[in-house]
Order: C-alpha cells, then sequence, then structure tokens
C-alpha cells in the first residue's frame, strides 16, 4: 500500500499565534474556548474537546495549563485541525493574573492505496482539487483562527487583530 500525506501550515510563514493577556479573571479563557470552540467552527461534540485541563489551587494563585483541539472537515481527503494552549495563573483573592495562549493551525491531506493507482488518482485529485483550491482552503484555515482569536480578544477587551491575505501561500 502506497500513502501520500500533505500537511499545510495555515499561518504560513509564522508557526503559532501567540496572545497575551494581563488583568482580572484569566481563568475565565478556559469557559471561553470551551463554549465557543463547537459552535464557531460548526463541527460537532467527536470533533472537538481538550486532551488536558489541569489546575493547581494548593498555593495563593491557581495556576492552569490547558489543550484543546479542533478538526473541520474540507473534504474526504482533507482536514483542519486546530490547537489551542493556555498556560496561566489568577490570584485567589483578587482574582488578577494572566494567561499565555499558543494557537496552531494545520491542514492535512492524505491518500492511500494501491501504488499502481495511487499516482493517477494523485495527479488527478491535484489537478481537479488540491492545486485549485488549496489556497482557498487554506485562507478559511487562517480565517477561521484569526475569527476565532478575535472572538477570545473582544470578550477579555483586548485590541482585536485586522488581516489581509496570507502571504504564504501559493498564489
Amino acid at each position: 500500500m502506497a500513502k501520500i500525506e500533505i500537511m499545510d501550515n495555515c499561518l504560513a510563514p509564522e508557526k503559532d499565534i501567540f496572545v497575551k493577556y494581563e488583568g482580572p479573571n484569566p481563568w475565565d479563557i478556559a469557559k471561553k474556548i470551551s463554549s465557543l470552540q463547537r459552535p464557531f467552527f460548526h463541527v460537532s461534540s467527536t470533533n472537538a474537546g481538550w486532551t488536558r485541563l489541569n489546575w493547581d489551587r494548593s498555593g495563593e494563585n491557581i495556576d492552569f495549563f490547558s489543550l484543546w483541539w479542533v478538526k473541520k472537515p474540507v473534504s474526504g481527503y482533507t482536514y483542519m485541525r486546530f490547537d489551542i494552549k493556555v498556560q496561566g495563573s489568577q490570584n485567589k483573592s483578587t482574582n488578577e493574573g494572566h494567561f499565555n495562549l499558543t494557537w496552531t493551525a494545520n491542514m492535512f491531506t492524505k491518500f492511500e492505496g494501491w501504488g499502481l493507482f495511487l499516482k493517477p488518482l494523485w495527479y488527478i485529485y491535484s489537478y481537479i482539487y488540491y492545486d485549485k483550491v488549496r489556497k482557498s482552503a487554506l485562507e478559511r484555515c487562517r480565517e477561521y483562527s484569526l475569527g476565532f482569536l478575535n472572538e477570545i480578544k473582544e470578550h477579555f477587551g483586548m485590541k482585536t487583530t485586522t488581516y489581509g491575505p496570507s502571504i504564504g501561500t501559493m498564489g
């Protein structure tokens, strides 16, 4: 069996986007991401969730660390994957604190089949879909990423980001 796997970074030329916040109630980021991810990306509960949610309440501060993910199908062979990592701390008495958010967005394409048939199938798929629609799919992936982050920034009273077309995708 032959296999073709392609991974595109939706945020090219950068690998990740970072958001830093200092202010009141930073733990609210966990509630915001959990409540926003499924309706924002229009995915079911099987395509969104968290892999880790840790917190430590033993000291003066509540320290937290969490990982979320969203898998958005594009076609039968392609899907977008968004990974969100948040780490922060909140003072128990003042509710002041901070968090650092790291956002990663990639698009994956995968073909499997017999080597004899895979190469012609890849050429047809590449001609019909991948080369022509790839740029618009990467743009949608980038728009999802920046739109979601703007929702979070707006919730915390941060300045939202305006953006133009990405410069890292083929034109």
